[in-house]
């Protein structure tokens, strides 16, 4: 299953995603504009992905104009997905991320 999120396209095994991310929403308030816009911007773009023979997944043409996907790609594999990111939005993401994890002590939730 792959989808637009957060400026990458973000993929997961279609158990998982119904699990973790269809089953989970389907307990908030659908009615709650936050909700409707997590739905909306990223469930809505949501495709199921099949491997080919030698393991590989062709990214929708929607998926990759949304991600800005075109030549130098970025993968990771974290959290439960995969986030597949055009290089220079990774490595602006990637800043921004270094700032606030700086500024923070300890993981997020925890105290420190």
């Amino acid at each position: 299953m792959l989808a637009f999120a957060r400026g990458a396209v973000w993929g997961w095994a279609p158990d998982h995603y119904e699990r973790e991310v269809e089953a989970r929403m389907m307990e908030q308030d659908p009615f709650s504009v936050d909700v409707l816009d997590f739905a909306h911007s990223m469930m809505s773009t949501a495709q199921d992905a099949e491997l080919d023979k030698q393991g590989r997944i062709r990214i929708p043409a929607p998926l990759r104009e949304l991600a800005g996907l075109e030549r130098d790609c970025v993968v990771h594999v974290l959290l439960g997905h995969v986030e597949i990111w055009d290089r220079e939005s990774w490595d602006r993401r990637f800043q921004e991320s270094l700032a606030k994890t700086r500024a923070r002590s300890g993981m997020p939730g925890k105290s420190g």
